[in-house]
């Protein structure tokens, strides 16, 4: 039968100790939506643009067919692959995002990009 030292049951509780109180990074555990971050959403609403969340991952901005969409993929490079792979034709790649203008004014696009750029690297 194994016995414990009281030293060796004193490291135990130490180490569940400090392994209790390990904080996890910010945004672990949960998920991000593309449409919020940055305050995307925010700034569309902001400049009082008439902005729809759809799903998880798209902004409508303005009805269809004139209204411009925005579809945001998992990841920046998913964008250019999309458009590499020819399955975003007619829409302009911003970070993760597909910005497909539709028949948007130039003003409107110009608001709408300027706000899906927000926190896009590079």
């Amino acid at each position: 039968m194994f016995r414990w030292s009281s030293a060796a049951a004193l490291s135990v509780v130490a180490l569940a100790a400090c392994s209790s109180t390990v904080e996890r990074p910010a945004g672990r555990g949960r998920l991000n939506d593309p449409r919020t971050e940055a305050g995307r959403l925010a700034c569309l609403q902001a400049h009082r643009l008439p902005v729809t969340e759809v799903g998880a991952t798209a902004l409508q901005i303005g009805p269809l067919p004139t209204g411009a969409t925005v579809r945001f993929l998992p990841t920046e490079g998913a964008g250019l692959a999309a458009q590499i792979e020819g399955q975003a034709q007619g829409a302009e790649v911003i970070g993760s995002a597909l910005v497909y203008p539709n028949r948007a004014s130039d003003s409107e696009l110009g608001i709408i990009e300027d706000c899906v750029a927000r926190g896009v690297k590079g």
